[in-house]
């Protein structure tokens, strides 16, 4: 396997394994992102169905990855991951100050990667 491609399989499976990780603590995850309110069934719903996101883009990004056409899938990360973002800043006010610079270091930091290795893979196509 070419380094790259690693890179890429790497990639997706961290976001399989914070899927599968977060999906089974959803009130530990949520706790970090939205504050109290995580343990609420309704939020947990919610944050359940999240996890659910991300294991797919995950494990699209390692099928991908295999197949040397991993971008879509990329692209899709970096905006959910944008999304996310969005989202948090948007509710700062809302949200508790520790649980918004946690989720926009998180969030960005994973954006940045998805959108580093889509650059990547272009250069090296």
């Amino acid at each position: 396997m070419n380094s790259l491609r690693a890179l890429n399989v790497g990639f997706g499976a961290s976001r399989v394994a914070f899927g599968l990780i977060a999906g089974a603590f959803p009130e530990k995850m949520g706790r970090t992102w939205i504050g109290e309110t995580a343990g609420t069934p309704q939020a947990q719903v919610i944050l359940r169905a999240l996890c659910g996101r991300d294991f797919a883009i995950g494990a699209g990004t390692i099928e991908g990855a295999l197949r040397d056409d991993a971008d879509t899938w990329l692209a899709v990360s970096a905006l959910a991951d944008l999304g996310d973002l969005t989202a948090t800043l948007i509710a700062r006010d809302e949200l508790p100050s520790r649980s918004v610079k946690i989720t926009s270091v998180l969030a960005g930091s994973a954006a940045l990667g998805g959108i580093g290795l889509l650059i990547l893979n272009q250069l090296a196509d």
